[in-house]
């Protein structure tokens, strides 16, 4: 449980990322 939360904060970490760089 704890390993597919830190995917999906890793993930979500990754998309906001790609969105700020689109910016």
């Amino acid at each position: 449980m704890r390993y597919a939360l830190m995917g999906i904060s890793f993930f979500l970490l990754l998309w906001v990322g790609t969105f700020v760089l689109m910016l």
